[in-house]
């Protein structure tokens, strides 16, 4: 029996083995499958990170000044700058020789013996970026940092970047030698405020070449390259004097300079130079609120050695013809305006493709303010009332002509003072249809309505419709309390326009390189945010705003015109948002200083929508733009969105005025022009039954992805 249980005993501890063993082979089969996929997988990525790199040979004939060309949508040249001008190429033996070891000190001790990669650098990385569990430190030498300033397009840190940075980073060791590395590095290097390379720095902050940099001097230069915009500030000057004391350390620490002659260094002065206006005079372009904004979202698109390398250009949608009239009309109307009012800004966008026709972010001097009014929020007032009426009307809970009380309402608000809101005009209308309601911006109404309808709901129609910004998840949003830029809401009014059809408003048709590649070209998606139905409604309703509510200063003869005013507390901001067949324009007006402006009739009725007015009038009054398809020339109303209601009125309204001032129609101008040449036609045209599409589909979420494929229920447009 004994025996027995020795024997049963020993085949349960062979199994356990087997087992044992069976589980070690299959794990070690998963690992190695693992490392095989991962090992796989990084070089393939450093595969793709290698494919846009050029020949290192083209270092030879590298091209640094080739402009940077914008175009509008007829593709005529409009503008064209450098996208690094600040940079002056020295040689070697052009530089001091105390910047080239403080450059070594600051950012690679071991240049002259290493082959491009580090290994201890690199280890010391690894250990960094496994205890901070994520990477903060990339080790990487003076070549690899050459490489990247030159070849790569965004400041990433992964591990195929960092591997395809070593790759190349050795070629170039095998191809140069360590000075000529080292001259292109300090020649490529960012110092802040513009000045690329060591000359222009030198020149920039200390009026004086290279050649004079004395020990002080070179180490504060050498310790900006760590970050060059924050502490080539003067606000973090303090910071970039303490980076300089880092460099002289570092310097004393590799035999670079003695400790003597780095405490000599540390209490000598810096003489800063500074700058009188004068010397830093800019050539301000044509368009400039335009040209800053698609310069910045180029630089947003394009790491400066992308630009250098490609000389881009830039193709836009903007007509010049709409722009010179815009920025005309803004600067007389902002001029008549009633005290207070000192800035306004404009943004038109085709209700057509979406695309930006005129841009205006400000009037007066760019030279002393080009802060972009046109693409910054301000408080958006009673323009955002039709959000609310349109979540409403989709839910189905009112009706155009459904009654509204117009009444006192006490809105209970707990843990603080209850809240009463006010109509305008300090009058209560009684009961009225949502219909009056929304064209005579009655408050209480909105506010009543939001009520019914609940802010998220609100909150999610304007996020279809178009609109980014921030918005407050209280009753106060009813009014408009949240802020919205005149560009963005421009664009959200066009979904209106275009019967629930959403395309964000858009700038940049296509880049090319300087051989005329196209390198980057653009799709815009379109998707279907609200029913058509709804939209009509609510289109319908904005209409009367304009032919007998508080935007009949916006009317305009023979031509379909809806929009509705808005009013910020205290007439901080004023606005117009209005459409046509062919155009949506919102018009802001203001002060920068945010203050209140004066006087019982300042409303965005009775200042922003004449400015529109003028501003609409003068485009259909263009017979350019008529020629090249922008708009229709007015001489018929477009009836899409006339109401088939009975002509029943509400007995506390006053009489309809359908008599439009017959001096108010735009006069065509007579006279001999070139013919426009047109823009690249769309490769798909909206048509009337694309506006009948499926309601299929869960609503886009709170901020919109327009990176991603519209739905299948979409159409995509390509210009």
């Amino acid at each position: 029996m004994a025996q027995l249980r020795y024997m049963n005993t020993g085949e349960q501890a062979r199994s356990r083995l087997q087992a044992a063993g069976l589980f070690l082979k299959a794990a070690f089969l998963v690992v190695s499958a693992c490392c095989a996929a991962a090992t796989a997988y990084l070089g393939v990525g450093v595969w793709l990170q290698l494919q846009n790199v050029p020949d290192i040979a083209s270092l030879e004939s590298y091209d640094r000044g080739d402009p940077i060309q914008i175009f509008d949508r007829y593709d005529h040249l409009i503008y064209s700058f450098k996208g690094e001008e600040n940079r002056r190429r020295v040689t070697l033996d052009n530089v001091s020789p105390h910047m080239k070891v403080a450059v070594l000190a600051a950012e690679d001790h071991n240049f002259y013996q290493h082959q491009g990669v580090n290994p201890t650098s690199v280890v010391r990385a690894f250990l960094s970026n496994l205890q901070a569990r994520r990477v903060v430190e990339g080790g990487s030498t003076i070549t690899q940092q050459l490489v990247k300033n030159l070849f790569f397009e965004q400041p990433k840190r992964t591990l195929e970047r960092k591997i395809a940075e070593a790759a190349i980073a050795f070629e170039l060791e095998k191809r140069y030698s360590k000075d000529q590395i080292l001259e292109m590095y300090l020649n490529e290097a960012y110092f802040g405020n513009g000045a690329y390379g060591i000359e222009q720095a030198s020149r920039y902050y200390f009026a004086k070449p290279a050649s004079r940099l004395n020990l002080a001097e070179s180490a504060f230069l050498a310790g900006l390259i760590k970050s060059p915009s924050r502490l080539g500030d003067p606000a973090h000057r303090n910071s970039a004097l303490q980076q300089q004391l880092d460099v002289l350390d570092r310097m004393v620490k590799y035999g670079f300079t003695t400790r003597l002659g780095a405490n000599f260094a540390s209490h000598q002065p810096l003489v800063f130079y500074e700058r009188k206006e004068q010397a830093n005079v800019q050539v301000i372009p044509k368009y400039p609120y335009f040209i800053s904004y698609v310069i910045d979202l180029v630089r947003q698109r394009f790491s400066p050695s992308d630009m250098r390398r490609h000389g881009l250009r830039v193709y836009t949608s903007l007509d010049p013809v709409a722009q010179e009239i815009a920025e005309s009309s803004l600067r007389r109307g902002i001029a008549a305006a009633p005290a207070g009012i000192t800035q306004g800004a404009l943004a038109t966008v085709s209700v057509k493709d979406g695309s930006i026709i005129a841009l205006v972010g400000g009037v007066g001097s760019y030279e002393e303010s080009q802060f972009n009014r046109a693409t910054h929020p301000h408080t958006v007032g009673s323009a955002f009332k039709p959000f609310v009426y349109l979540t409403a009307l989709e839910q189905g809970i009112i009706t155009q002509e459904s009654f509204l009380d117009d009444t006192p309402l006490v809105v209970k608000q707990p843990g603080s003072a209850d809240w009463s809101p006010k109509n305008f005009d300090g009058k209560f209308l009684g009961r009225i249809t949502a219909r009056d309601a929304l064209v005579f911006s009655r408050n209480v109404c909105a506010v009543r309505v939001a009520q019914m309808v609940g802010i998220p709901s609100i909150v999610e129609t304007a996020r279809r419709a178009g609109i980014t910004e921030p918005l407050d998840a209280n009753l106060s949003l009813a009014l408009g309390s949240s802020a919205v830029s005149p560009l963005e809401l421009a664009g959200a009014y066009a979904t209106f326009a275009r019967d629930g059809l959403i395309i964000r408003p858009w700038v940049l048709r296509r880049v090319e390189n300087k051989r005329g590649h196209v390198i980057r070209a653009y799709d815009q998606p379109v998707s279907r945010a609200f029913g058509p139905e709804v939209t009509t409604e609510l289109v319908d309703m904005l209409r009367e705003v304009v032919t007998r509510g508080t935007g009949t200063e916006a009317r305009i003869r023979n031509l379909f015109v809806a929009g509705k005013t808005g009013t910020s507390d205290q007439a901080r901001d004023l606005w117009f948002v209005g459409f046509t067949p062919d155009l949506v324009t919102a018009i802001w007006g203001g002060n920068d200083a945010n203050q209140p402006v004066s006087g019982a009739h300042v409303t965005g009725g009775t200042v922003m929508a004449g400015i529109w007015k003028s501003y609409t009038q003068a485009l259909y009054g263009n017979a350019s733009l008529a020629r090249s398809g922008l708009i229709r020339l007015a001489g018929t109303v477009d009836r899409k969105h006339e109401s088939s209601r009975t002509a029943t009125r509400a007995p506390y309204l006053p009489p309809y005025d359908d008599a439009l001032d017959a001096s108010s129609g735009p006069r065509p101008q007579q006279q001999h022009q070139a013919p426009v040449p047109q823009p690249p036609p769309a490769k798909v045209v909206l048509k009337k039954q694309q506006a009948r599409m499926d309601l299929s589909g869960s609503p886009p979420s709170k901020h919109m992805d327009y990176s991603t494929p519209p739905p299948q229920d979409s159409i995509r447009l390509r210009f």
